[in-house]
């Protein structure tokens, strides 16, 4: 058997800044059903400005999983910011 090893999956954090409307987060939480990653917790709080939210998760999955769902989120309208933090201390922020 020859090719490529698969990648290893890792815990990624991922920490998205988004408008504090329903419709904004009924889509996050479409692109996380959509993209059916396994999330190993979930959080929505207050980000601390009105009219703001920041939905944290953490995904199991590889590098190239994690940032691929960071790019669908930073082309949903309402995103401010997103920002993936790998288990090596490597950190991804994208600002809208």
């Amino acid at each position: 058997m020859t090719g490529v090893p698969p990648s290893p999956s890792s815990a990624h954090t991922v920490a998205v800044l988004l408008d504090d409307a329903l419709v904004t987060l009924n889509r996050a939480f479409g692109v996380l059903r959509r993209r059916n990653v396994p999330i190993e917790g979930l959080a929505l709080h207050p980000s601390g400005t009105a009219g703001e939210s920041r939905l944290t998760f953490v995904l199991k999955a590889d590098a190239v999983t994690a940032d691929r769902v960071a790019q669908q989120f930073h082309k949903m309208i309402g995103v401010r910011s997103v920002m993936v933090l790998a288990n090596e201390d490597s950190t991804t922020e994208a600002k809208r």
